[in-house]
C-alpha cells in the first residue's frame, strides 16, 4: 500500500503561493469542488511528452482528481498567466507518462512505490494507481 500523502497546511499554502507566482515548475490548478461548488486550488507539476501536456496525480485519487472527474474544466495559473483548460483522464496506457513524471519529480517517488530504475512494465502495472489527465486549452 502506498504511503498516505499529508502536507501541513502552511507548507501547502507556501507551495501554492510559489506556484501562483511562477516560481519553479509547479502551477496552481483551480477546480470546482464537487460537493461545495467552491473553487479549490492546489499546486501541480504538468509534464509534456511528445508535445502533449499532462497532469499526473502521484498521490492517487486525491481531492483535485475527484473534482476533475466531476467537472473537467479548470484553470492553470503561473505568474501572470492564467489558462482555462479541460482535463481529460487518460484511460489507456499511461505508463510512459507516469514513468517520465517519476523520473522528473523526486519528491513524489516515495509515495509512488515504483523502483527508481523501474521498467516500463513496472510503470504499466502501477499506472492505474496514479490518475493521468491530458491538458487541453479551452478557447
Amino acid at each position: 500500500m502506498a504511503k498516505e500523502y499529508r502536507v501541513p497546511k502552511m507548507v501547502h499554502r507556501i507551495m501554492l503561493w510559489l506556484a501562483q507566482l511562477g516560481v519553479g515548475r509547479a502551477v496552481s490548478l483551480t477546480t470546482t469542488g464537487r460537493r461545495t461548488g467552491k473553487s479549490r486550488s492546489v499546486p501541480v507539476a504538468p509534464i509534456t511528452l511528445e508535445g502533449v501536456e499532462y497532469l499526473v496525480a502521484p498521490y492517487g485519487p486525491v481531492g483535485w482528481v475527484q473534482n476533475i472527474r466531476a467537472d473537467p474544466r479548470a484553470t492553470l495559473r503561473s505568474g501572470g498567466t492564467t489558462r482555462r483548460v479541460r482535463l481529460d483522464e487518460v484511460t489507456g496506457d499511461a505508463a510512459e507518462v507516469v514513468q517520465a513524471y517519476h523520473e522528473r519529480e523526486p519528491f513524489a517517488r516515495r509515495y509512488m512505490e515504483v523502483p527508481a530504475a523501474g521498467s516500463v512494465e513496472d510503470f504499466a502495472m502501477a499506472a492505474g494507481r496514479f490518475p493521468v489527465f491530458r491538458i487541453d486549452d479551452i478557447i
